[in-house]
């Protein structure tokens, strides 16, 4: 560590001292301070110290940091992504290395990703999305507000079997595109299909297994197809990612925003939920879409071959109404999933609204978050009532 940061870090554990109480407060959310070597940059990573403050306990982690994102960088407020040099425990999640501090800029509800992920995982146990909670976030002594932090999807998250050769991950691979909108390869060594286990740069690249699927899934006969499909995917995994994608209308999430994985050679590949801000009533820019503009899940070859067939149209219907009997979805559960994440949100809404304005220029309208949690709960009404009238339930 350089002699001149001995200085800055005193400074900031008499500032974390500040910002922590030494009385047990059930109103406040766990606060993330970060303090880096030198200016946080979005292609680098910078060295960085992490003052972990929890009412009166205050913990100071080292690691590294950047900021992160896609189409969210326009947006004033940065997510950032987070490597630690040990494992640890933020807010109650698992023990882990590597964290996203979501911004969640564009959700003025902070709970959509998160409400997106329950719900997958609900579904069934061999249904992987991260783990997410909330705190409030401080980038060298300048408050940021509320964030969402996640667990990044990696080989442990993943359950990954790292003895097996046949064990990959895929971030938004190209699989589930036609060939007429494929997306051009740069150059012959870019990793294109996004491979994130094994290293790309140590192993090679590992997607011939995607090109593939992706032949069989254009060319293989209808008896080839209903034959083998369940030996390259995990039939139920899809099923269920498809059901979602269609209850919580995101239509960006239907070619990207997710994880194509294989955990090791005896199972088939797998969705992982990644990224749900284009749901519950907006799309991922926040406009407001009440189900005006449906989700287009024709544009994923995988779906639009297997809604050809009947035998599929079939096992959406049951999985729907199975899902609906049980309860896993229906309006009151996912209202109680929100009134609880709600509960946590509200935490941290004062520090953020201190900072980030609801009327901003990115907005399509001025909603306070009251507003957009009642519009989420009329947004879930009005899709149940859209799914159970296509499939046919309690009738």
């Amino acid at each position: 560590m350089k002699s001149n940061n001995v200085i800055l870090l005193a400074i900031t554990i008499l500032l974390c001292t500040v910002f922590s109480s030494c009385s047990k407060d059930e109103n406040t959310l766990p606060t993330l301070l970060i303090k880096s070597d030198s200016e946080i940059k979005w292609d680098d990573r910078t060295g960085c110290y992490v003052y972990y403050i929890t009412d009166c306990d205050t913990m100071c982690w080292s690691g590294n940091v950047k900021y992160r994102g896609g189409i969210s960088t326009k947006y004033p407020k940065h997510s950032y992504s987070l490597k630690l040099d040990k494992d640890y425990s933020i807010a109650g999640l698992p023990k882990g290395k590597n964290w996203i501090l979501n911004a969640s800029y564009i959700d003025k509800t902070f709970i959509r990703h998160k409400l997106c992920y329950d719900i997958f995982k609900n579904m069934g146990d061999y249904n992987i999305a991260p783990e997410c909670t909330y705190v409030i976030v401080n980038d060298n002594g300048n408050p940021q507000g509320l964030y969402v932090v996640m667990q990044r999807l990696n080989k442990r998250t993943l359950q990954i079997d790292d003895s097996d050769d046949n064990a990959l991950i895929f971030k938004e691979p190209k699989v589930f595109f036609a060939d007429s909108v494929m997306p051009k390869k740069l150059y012959p060594d870019e990793n294109f299909n996004e491979q994130t286990y094994p290293d790309f740069d140590k192993f090679g690249d590992k997607s011939a297994i995607l090109d593939e699927f992706h032949e069989f899934i254009l060319h293989s006969s209808d008896e080839e197809f209903k034959a083998e499909i369940n030996d390259w995917i995990d039939m139920r995994n899809v099923v269920d990612w498809h059901l979602l994608l269609l209850f919580t209308n995101n239509s960006d999430g239907v070619r990207k925003n997710f994880y194509l994985y294989k955990k090791d050679s005896e199972t088939p590949l797998r969705i992982a939920l990644w990224d749900c801000d284009h749901s519950f009533g907006r799309d991922s820019d926040n406009e407001k879409n009440m189900l005006k503009r449906l989700t287009d899940d024709w544009r994923n070859i995988l779906f639009n071959r297997l809604l050809a067939t009947s035998w599929y149209q079939e096992m959406l219907s049951e999985r729907w109404k199975q899902l609906r009997d049980t309860k896993i979805i229906s309006y009151r559960t996912i209202e109680k999933m929100i009134r609880e994440n709600d509960k946590l949100v509200k935490k941290g809404l004062p520090a953020n609204q201190s900072i980030w304005s609801y009327d901003s220029d990115f907005y399509y309208d001025d909603n306070n978050y009251e507003q957009e949690i009642d519009l989420m709960l009329d947004f879930i009404q009005l899709s149940l009532d859209t799914m159970d009238k296509r499939f046919d339930y309690g009738r």
